[in-house]
């Protein structure tokens, strides 16, 4: 029996949300016409692997096997062409495999595995095919656990299909592991069903090349499980691994030997120490992740091969040690960077000649600074001087923290800040900001108008937290920094080679005199120094001085310049610019521009357009940001992430709450107030929303008509017409929130509550249809109220009711009433001519949850009397 369109249809809405849905909606269609009986009566055939790979998409839709039904053969039918099986394999094994898991009685558990399995052979899978596959996608092997099995029903049919299978089969089993490499699922099996085979197992585990992680691991647990077990089979091993030569595996060994059996294991294991540091540069050797191919991560008190030989020399054979070590940085062998640690870690303050030693011989020093900067400063920082002149800003960075604590931190890092190179600038510049004394700050402050490298100099204003000069008017400030720009030489060409910055319309100051072509240029020089969206700390000044109401033309012309270089996201400090000065066509044009890099997966550009969106902070402007961060909250979430980053930061800038910013960008539709006032042969009449959301009208007497005068002029009618349609998706968006902040319980102040609910045509209407309640300072409620169609609040008997300044207001959650006032409230609202927005007074007062506790039970479901081998040798 087909599937139900609307059984389909959940998925398919989901579905919709992926990036790349238009590229794939045919074929998922094709798939629902095939499940719902539409089209095909075979299941359709795909002409590419990506094509086919789409009706993975469906196998969600499986049930567990033992209830496999019409609907689930449609889906197993779906999926069973060669290609699509290919291609679907991976998603049917990952979704189904776990099911079996799944309690149930015995005939069903029984039922279950004999679906799955007959499933899979018809694929053409063998039974030992169907059994790794088992154990490899329950998951239950990735680890070094050799505890013994709580059994599951998947566990209890693997074990009785194992140790009932033939030599032959149980051959196909342990090649196809030695392959794959460790599983302690199937070696736990394996040792119980057929444990003359577990030798032979773990000695190809132990053998494989390129696996030391979990050879490390596998002998570890092996030797605390049973060190008279299995000691003899990791010391053959491991001298096999000696003889190769592998030096880092023959290490790796002796070390977990030598830590159950000193006195036989210790010589084997310095020597195999010396063997790997001395080990011959020709001998090809990449040092180890150390992350395991079983588990994808490190696993615990694993050590890399370098960690272990440095720690095992300076345990076993310290007074040698050192001088060897010594010897080996001269000779600039390579080392791990964790053995650095080491060293400071075993010989504490005797390290420190050696690390420096290391600096000395160009080791990493983005390794050993941090190393050595643990140890007492006194025995090194004099001689970390030289490494301020180091090729590597990483370097520089690093020793500037430590030199910031120099005795004569101050006095070397000013001779430094004259040096001619502006790396070394930079770096004393860090020094000093990490002081952040008066004097360093002064210096700062003397250097910072003469200096020409602008990373040194933005680390400058930021020490100085941006006030760099005293002057409180706004134009002698911005004259003077641009003044010093000048002789910088930062403003004698324009900001980028490509734009010709004296073609632009002109800037206007609040004054009215035109912006000078080196102010423009400060402008665009000191914009481009932003990483993020925001305005500069030296911009502001100037900005604050442009007539933003002139500035429209001229940050489209930089728009369109940025525009047609391709939007370079390294160029969207333009954008940023043309934000702060664009009018109402700059925003549109940004955000249509902002859909067009969503839809070209341009995701990037799209998070830094809503943020720039954000700061021309018009109203319109911020309800698109709004829109941008619901529209894409999963979907492309990453843009509505940033949009509602950018809202935040908005409300945050404004001094209110993100809540309190998006009730100030609800529309008001042309209302003025609660009404919208227009003339009909020159008498005046004034619109308002009734509690429907729909136009209502009054005649200059305050008369509220049926409806809109008869000699409306067409425009005006067609406006109020519209309306409704305009409204939609605002009414439907505050209808969420409200209902949202009633679970919420959301506070407004009085005054808040008043300029939100009284003074926005939509939200008024939305306040005739809600139950208020008025709270305290003590958060004690006061008394629930509601509004008329004068939004005047009222009592439940009808008494008009003042709100005093110092209370807020939330909307009425049931359980602030008792049985009897709730009554009378829900008999007030039966009476009052409107609907709720949503149920409100019905709302439960608590919720009761029985959690039934689900018995995992298969004392009953014993699979015996060879049952998996029985029934796969019936179905052949």
């Amino acid at each position: 029996m087909p599937y139900k369109k609307e059984t389909i249809l959940p998925l398919v809405e989901k579905l919709k949300q992926l990036n790349d849905y238009e590229n794939i909606a045919g074929t998922i269609q094709s798939g629902v016409d095939f499940l719902t009986g539409h089209t095909y009566e075979t299941p359709p055939v795909f002409p590419t692997a990506e094509a086919a790979r789409q009706m993975g998409h469906f196998i969600s839709l499986l049930q567990i096997p033992d209830h496999w039904d019409d609907n689930d053969r449609l889906i197993l039918k779906l999926i069973s062409p060669p290609l699509t099986w290919n291609e679907c394999k991976e998603t049917f094994l990952t979704t189904i495999i776990p099911m079996l898991d799944m309690p149930g009685t015995s005939s069903s558990i029984v039922l279950r595995f004999s679906y799955f399995t007959s499933y899979l052979q018809q694929r053409g899978c063998t039974p030992e095919e169907i059994g790794s596959l088992m154990i490899s996608y329950s998951r239950d092997g990735n680890n070094f656990d050799l505890a013994p099995l709580k059994f599951t029903p998947l566990r209890k049919f693997l074990q009785d299909l194992i140790k009932s299978a033939e030599p032959h089969v149980i051959n196909a089993y342990v090649n196809t592991w030695r392959k794959k490499g460790w599983n302690s699922l199937f070696f736990r099996l394996l040792t119980k069903g057929h444990p003359d085979r577990e030798m032979e197992y773990l000695e190809s585990i132990l053998l494989l090349p390129e696996y030391l992680p979990d050879q490390q691991a596998v002998s570890r647990v092996l030797l605390q499980n049973n060190l008279g077990k299995y000691e003899p089979l990791i010391e053959k091993t491991t001298t096999q691994l000696a003889a190769v030569p592998d030096y880092a595996a023959a290490l790796s060994g002796y070390y977990l030997l030598a830590g159950h059996l000193p006195e036989k294991y210790n010589q084997r294991l310095l020597k195999a120490a010396y063997d790997f540091l001395d080990m011959p540069v020709a001998v090809p050797y990449t040092p180890e992740s150390g992350y395991s191919k079983v588990t994808g991560n490190v696993p615990p008190n694993n050590m890399p091969p370098g960690v272990l030989a440095v720690r095992g020399l300076l345990h076993l054979d310290r007074p040698a040690a050192v001088p060897y070590l010594g010897n080996l940085l001269s000779q600039k062998r390579s080392l791990h960077p964790e053995a650095f640690q080491v060293l400071a870690d075993e010989l504490q303050e005797q390290a420190a000649p050696m690390l420096l030693h290391a600096l000395e011989n160009d080791y990493d020093a983005r390794t050993v600074l941090p190393v050595l900067s643990q140890l007492n400063k006194a025995l090194y920082i004099d001689q970390l001087w030289p490494y301020t002149l180091h090729k590597l800003k990483s370097v520089r960075t690093l020793v500037a923290v430590i030199l910031a604590e120099h005795p004569q931190a101050l006095e070397r890092a000013a001779e430094l800040l004259g040096h001619k190179k502006a790396d070394q600038r930079l770096t004393a510049v860090q020094i000093l900001s990490k002081l952040d004394n008066p004097h360093a700050r002064e210096l700062l402050q003397l250097a910072l108008h003469k200096e020409v490298n602008d990373d040194a100099r933005d680390l400058m204003l930021e020490t100085l937290g941006g006030h760099t000069l005293t002057d409180t008017d706004d134009l002698v400030l911005v004259t003077k920094l641009v003044m010093f720009a000048k002789k910088r030489h930062k403003l004698s060409k324009p900001a980028e080679k490509w734009l010709d910055d004296k073609a632009l319309p002109p800037l206007y100051l609040l004054d009215g005199t035109v912006m000078t072509t080196d102010m423009m240029r400060f402008l665009i020089y000191r914009m481009s120094r932003v990483t993020e969206v925001h305005a500069d700390v030296e911009a502001k000044p100037l900005l604050r001085l442009i007539d933003r109401s002139r500035s429209g033309d001229f940050a489209r012309a930089l728009y369109k310049a940025y525009a047609d270089q391709g939007g370079d996201l390294k160029l969207k400090y333009l954008m940023t610019l043309t934000a702060l000065l664009g009018d109402d066509l700059l925003a549109d044009t940004l955000r249509e521009d902002i859909q067009l890099w969503i839809t070209t997966k341009r995701l990037k550009m799209a998070e830094h357009g809503v943020g720039a969106l954000a700061l021309h902070g018009s109203n319109k402007a911020l309800r698109e940001v709004e829109f941008f961060s619901r529209r894409y909250r999963f979907r492309k979430a990453v843009v509505g992430a940033a949009a509602l980053r950018a809202l935040e930061l908005t409300a945050t800038e404004r001094g209110m709450t993100l809540h309190e910013l998006i009730d100030s960008l609800v529309p008001d539709f042309g209302f003025d107030g609660l009404y919208r006032s227009f003339e009909v042969k020159n008498e005046t009449y004034r619109a308002f929303l009734d509690s429907n959301f729909k136009p209502a009208y009054l005649n200059d007497k305050g008369r509220r008509l049926k409806a809109i005068p008869v000699a409306t002029p067409r425009d005006i009618r067609n406006a109020f017409k519209a309306l409704p349609k305009e409204m939609a998706d605002t009414i439907r968006v505050q209808t969420q929130r409200l209902e949202l902040f009633l679970e919420e319980q959301r506070k407004w102040s009085a005054a808040k509550w008043q300029a939100v609910f009284q003074q926005n045509p939509v939200m008024s209407a939305f306040a005739t249809r809600l139950v208020w309640a008025l709270f305290d300072e003590a958060d004690q409620l006061i008394t629930a109220f509601y509004c008329d169609e004068n939004i005047t609040p009222k009592t439940v008997t009808g008494d008009v009711l003042t709100i005093p300044g110092n209370t807020h207001i939330r909307i009425l959650h049931p359980v602030h009433l008792d049985a009897a006032t709730l009554q009378q409230w829900k008999n007030k609202f039966n009476e009052l001519p409107v609907e709720p927005v949503f149920p409100q007074l019905e709302r439960p007062v608590t919720l009761s949850q029985g959690y039934a506790a689900v018995e995992y039970d298969y004392g009953d479901a014993s699979m015996e009397n060879g049952l998996p081998s029985g029934y796969m040798e019936q179905e052949g």
